[in-house]
């Protein structure tokens, strides 16, 4: 009997999702009892049987029913087909099993730094079952692709001593440590070399590198991977490191969907990428200077990938620099999928690098650039603008903290939040912070004219007094925001916020904030030079400026 001839087969087999094998043979019997159930009624005419055991001692396969209602039913009945749909739903139920919409929305929401080893890791311990017996054991081996089987090479796994004992399966590697877990023992190092020795199985590597392993890796002869489809490298010694060879699986990977790289220098990376334009994921974090690759090759490899969802480029230092800055594509790279894009590094990196792709459904873009004296960015809002949920925002938040600046571009609670723009700026003390922000924010004032709701916040607020912060770069970063109808300032920046206002009242000329209604001043007690600024805007022909003073939710 086929397992779509029973009407509650799902149900049924749902009842095996979360148990191991010991305790999906105890539990065979309520398995079958739903599964058959129905189809011995139509058999026998008679409501309430059920299928019998064709004899009485069937040992460790046996699943005895304490109910009045069924008799003894012995695993063995079963068919192939019920045991691989068991098997199958045991393997839902094990594996770590996110899809590329999940990774992608987690990625965004929280950016890891090192993404959690359980990501995308999704073996499952299917080996138990073939312990069973020789039956289970030919079933399961029969579906190798349908019951996703592989062979886990992992920390302790003698792999070169026991290899040849399984069939040819995919080899998935992850030996990852992470803070709280051993690094790689030299025993461990020689069992990754051997199952790095059968590239046209391998399917999943993660690895973190040591020095020596790094060396080791390194003199690898190329080869393809016809079949890698998850590729994640980190590094422990991430000072100590050379630069990668160029044939270092600069061969091909045509099925990769996931490369994530960690501290590693591998310069050659984009003549890799040429191969992979499958990918979904591409997360390049800590590149360190001796792995600099140019933005144009980057740019290059990018074109086709008609899958990519998420990109991240982050570089470690300020160091890593174009060696000249390249007249703008005529014709650009289309990245048609990308919804997510996270840059760190310096701000020409980034110009050269958006000046050669769209990303038309872009949504959520992360951008923190290191301290330069000068930000020029035409570019950058260029992209910005061919960006359909990039374009209009009506909210924004500025955060100051003691080693930078940022701010967030995002709507209103309550309406249409898909779109979302964070700039962040490495420096300090404050007023460099403001001034820079409002260097870029000036460059893209189309950008910012439409924002209505305007935040500012400060974490660990900075010990300085108020005579030692310019006025100037506070009037300059209010100076694109024509539009704003909302003013909130945290507590710790409300006098030098009050102090640049008052400025604006004794200049008629000088108009700041010119669509302002609501202001909101964290404090209890009023300021003088807030209720200057707002008497000289009480003009006749102008609505009334609500000023409120208390403690007001920043979100």
């Amino acid at each position: 009997m086929s397992p779509q001839q029973s009407p509650n087969r799902n149900h049924a087999i749902s009842r095996v999702l979360r148990l191991s094998p010991t305790r999906v043979i105890s539990r065979a019997n309520g398995v079958i009892r739903r599964l058959f159930s129905k189809v011995e009624r139509k058999k026998t005419g008679k409501h309430g049987s059920s299928l019998h055991a064709p004899g009485t001692n069937t040992g460790s396969c046996l699943a005895t029913s304490t109910s009045e209602d069924h008799k003894c039913v012995a695993i063995i009945t079963l068919s192939d087909d019920i045991l691989l749909e068991i098997f199958n739903h045991c393997r839902l139920s094990a594996i770590n099993s996110l899809s590329d919409d999940v990774i992608l929305d987690i990625s965004n929401r929280h950016r890891f730094s090192a993404l959690p080893s359980g990501l995308i890791v999704d073996t499952w311990e299917w080996h138990r079952l073939t312990h069973v017996c020789r039956r289970w054991r030919y079933v399961i081996f029969a579906s190798p692709h349908r019951l996703d089987l592989r062979l886990l090479c992992k920390q302790g796994t003698p792999v070169r001593r026991t290899l040849d004992c399984w069939p040819a399966l995919p080899i998935s590697i992850q030996c990852s440590g992470f803070t709280g877990r051993p690094r790689p023992a030299l025993k461990d190092e020689d069992n990754i070399i051997a199952a790095l020795e059968h590239p046209a199985r391998t399917y999943e590597i993660q690895l973190s590198l040591t020095k020596s392993l790094f060396d080791k890796l390194a003199a690898l002869k190329q080869q393809p991977f016809p079949v890698l489809e998850h590729f994640r490298l980190t590094s422990f010694d991430r000072a100590k490191l050379s630069t990668l060879p160029s044939t270092f699986f600069c061969e091909s990977a045509p099925r990769l969907r996931v490369l994530f790289f960690y501290g590693i220098p591998f310069p050659m990376l984009p003549k890799f990428l040429l191969s992979t334009k499958d990918l979904v994921l591409l997360r390049l974090t800590m590149i360190p200077r001796l792995g600099y690759f140019s933005p144009e090759s980057f740019v290059m490899s990018l074109s086709g990938m008609t899958q990519l969802k998420s990109l991240y480029i982050e570089f470690a230092s300020p160091s890593s620099r174009p060696n000249r800055r390249i007249v703008p594509p005529l014709r650009r790279a289309v990245l048609s999928t990308l919804t997510s894009f996270t840059f760190r590094g310096i701000s020409e990196y980034l110009e050269d690098v958006v000046a050669g792709i769209d990303a038309p459904v872009l949504g959520h873009f992360y951008v923190k650039l290191f301290n330069q004296l000068m930000f020029d960015v035409p570019q950058l809002h260029q992209f910005i603008s061919r960006a359909e949920k990039l374009r209009r925002f009506g909210k924004l938040t500025l955060y100051s903290f003691e080693n930078g600046i940022f701010i967030t571009l995002s709507q209103p609670a309550g309406t249409d939040t898909s779109g979302y723009l964070s700039l962040e700026i490495a420096c300090k003390p404050l007023d460099w912070q403001v001034s820079s922000m409002a260097e870029i924010c000036n460059q893209s004032s189309t950008l910012f004219s439409c924002v209505e709701e305007l935040n500012i916040h400060e974490h660990f607020p900075q010990p300085a007094r108020q005579d030692e912060i310019g006025i100037a770069e506070w009037l300059e970063f209010f100076h694109p925001f024509t539009a704003v109808r909302s003013l909130h300032v945290s507590k710790s920046l409300g006098p030098l916020i009050a102090a640049a206002l008052e400025d604006t009242a004794d200049d008629p000329v000088m108009e700041v904030l010119p669509a302002l209604r609501l202001l909101r001043f964290e404090g209890s007690q009023k300021s003088a030079p807030v209720e200057k600024f707002v008497t000289a805007r009480q003009l006749p022909d102008q609505p009334t400026l609500d000023v409120r003073y208390g403690h007001f939710p920043l979100w």
